[in-house]
This record gives structure tokens, sequence and C-alpha cells, in this order.
């Protein structure tokens, strides 16, 4: 066990935020495994809850080391910040345990889109307000192409999926339902899929979002019979240590007159954890 020590310089946060801003490095689910079993103080008294505290309160956490930063810098200018964001993290939270906050320890930034907290892959944050309008345009007018690969269960055959379905969030499940036909509540949804590869009993995809909804690619998969690999939610988690899922690419068509012009000569790419 390791031991962090400080003194928090924040007023009114949840102890959990004070504790990541310390050390980005931290897990937050680690921060709040620590808390659960009573391995954090706050003024020298043992606490049980992510509870509230104030600026000048002492912290004491013991925690299992961990070797991993949640982000790794891929682009960096005046304007935008693109970064690999690693699984296990949300880009953005109402309780601030995200990305985002992270972030904001090394930079000032400004969230225009997000992926789900199991994907990994390349997230493009804003630098001031100006790029935030000009990046949050170019989303809506799909001038930001985004593609991602996964490994799903299965050989995968193009000619039995369709790229259009109509996706419905379900707050009881904490999931997302899906439709072959328009029906009331349903927002259509549009993935381009296309096979990469094939291996003995799966198949290496590339995935095109034309529209971006919660767990949409996992989601239009499984509907289809082929979850991705490590994905517990939309299929079975099996031994998978974790999801085979990543935004790997980035391109840009924004328009002439944008400030973000630039953007267009680049094109931006990674490999998947998981492949390496």
């Amino acid at each position: 066990m390791k031991k962090l020590m400080f003194i928090n310089k924040y007023n009114n946060i949840p102890l959990s935020k004070a504790i990541v801003l310390k050390d980005p490095n931290l897990s937050v689910d680690n921060v709040l495994l620590a808390i659960k079993n009573k391995d954090v103080k706050v003024n020298d008294v043992k606490i049980e809850n992510d509870v509230i505290v104030n600026q000048f309160d002492s912290i004491v956490i013991f925690y299992k080391p961990v070797n991993k930063m949640w982000y790794l810098p891929i682009f960096d200018d005046e304007n935008i910040l693109i970064v690999f964001k690693k699984a296990g993290i949300e880009v953005v939270s109402e309780k601030d345990r995200s990305l985002e906050g992270v972030l904001n320890l090394s930079y000032k930034v400004y969230p225009v889109h997000r992926i789900d907290r199991n994907t990994e892959g390349l997230v493009i944050f804003a630098k001031h307000k100006i790029a935030e309008i000009a990046l949050t345009k170019a989303f809506k007018d799909r001038k930001v192409i985004k593609r991602y690969i996964a490994l799903v269960k299965g050989k995968l055959k193009l000619n039995k999926i369709k790229d259009t379905l109509y996706l419905k969030k379900n707050s009881e499940s904490s999931k997302v339902d899906i439709s072959s036909k328009p029906q009331m509540g349903y927002e259509q949804i549009i993935t381009k899929i296309s096979v990469l590869d094939f291996f003995e009993k799966n198949t290496l995809v590339e995935a095109e979002l034309v529209t971006g909804k919660t767990h949409q690619i996992r989601a239009h998969l499984s509907y289809y019979g082929y979850p991705i690999v490590g994905d517990g939610k939309y299929g079975t988690k099996d031994n998978d240590k974790q999801m085979c899922l990543t935004a790997y690419k980035l391109d840009f068509n924004f328009d002439k007159d944008s400030l973000l012009n630039y953007m267009n000569e680049k094109h931006i790419e990674i490999t998947p954890s998981w492949l390496k």
C-alpha cells in the first residue's frame, strides 16, 4: 500500500475529486474503494462515504499503486487538444470525476464530444471559447469524421447488416434499446461498418459514426448478433480484460472560413491497446 498526504486547496468539493485532482494517476474506482474500506482520513477521522471537503482539510489515503495515466497527448496547439483516453474514465461527469477534470490540472479545456467510459480512444477538446464554438458547429455539421475499430464475436456478414437503425435510451437497464423500424421515442442512428480482417472466431471491423448516440456502435453490432469482445453490457464479459473498441481515427473537413481549417491537412490515427 502507498500513502498520500496533502492539504486540500479546493472548497466544497467531493473527497474523491480532491484526491484525483491531487494525483490524476489514481483510478477513481480505486479511490472510491479506499473510501469504502476506511482507508481514507479527513482531518484524522476515518471516512466511509464520499463526503464534501473544504479548503485546508487534511486528507490521507492509503491505496494500491497504479501504473497508468488516464490520457496521452496526441496533438496540442493553441486552439485544440487531442488526447488518447484510456478505458475506465468518463470524458465528462456531473461530479467531475472525469478526463476533463484531470486535464484541467494542466490545461484549460472545453469538451465538445464524448466517448463511453469503457471505450478508449481519441477525444478532442477546445482550448478556448472560439475554438469550442468552431468545434461544436463542426460536429453538428458532421465535419469531423470519427472512425472506430472493434473486434466482434463471430464471422460478420456485411450483407445482413443495415447502416440505419433506431435507438432509445432505457434508464432502468442503463442500456439502449434498438429497433429496425421507426417507433415513438426512438432516434435514428446511422453506423457505417466495414470488415478489416477475419480471425478464427472473431471479425475485426471499422465503424464510422454518422450519428453519435450513447452506446451506438456497441448496441448496433450486438443487435445483429456480433457483440464486441469484452463488452459485458451488450454481450458477455468472458475473461477479456477490456472492451475491444477504440476511437482510432480522426479526419476533418472544416469550412474554409473556420478557425480550424488547417486541420483538414491532418490525419490522426492511433493503434488500439488491445491490438498491441
